[in-house]
């Protein structure tokens, strides 16, 4: 077996809570620490609305940059294993979006009957 270290930093995070609802950018980077120049940038935001009474519309999204694919078999994947996913493929970035809608309903006084609805 080889160990190999890797490195985890959270580079920048902010995040704010207001009666409108909740907005966050968040960065994280990652390199191994015996090549500098295998590397990953990752950057995400979010985004939470309240529209109204209980109701809330959500926006999620994020962004990597990768330069640390060590784990790739080498030579070329087959139609097959192309078609089917059965093997990584090599890239340089990824990328990814959600959207979700929000309804909270119960009593005024639902998070001191049950705190997990704080």
């Amino acid at each position: 077996y080889t160990y190999i270290l890797k490195q985890w930093m959270d580079l920048v995070g902010i995040s704010a809570t207001k009666k409108w609802g909740t907005i966050g950018f968040y960065a994280t980077g990652m390199n191994y620490m015996h090549d500098f120049s295998k590397n990953r940038l990752s950057m995400t935001g979010d985004m939470s609305l309240n529209l109204f009474a209980g109701f809330s519309f959500s926006m999620h999204g994020g962004y990597s940059i990768i330069r640390d694919q060590i784990y790739l078999e080498k030579g070329d994947a087959s139609q097959e294993e192309i078609y089917l996913r059965l093997r990584a493929m090599e890239t340089n970035y990824q990328y990814w979006t959600s959207l979700g809608i929000t309804y909270t309903f119960g009593s005024i006084y639902s998070n001191i009957v049950n705190p997990r609805f704080d």
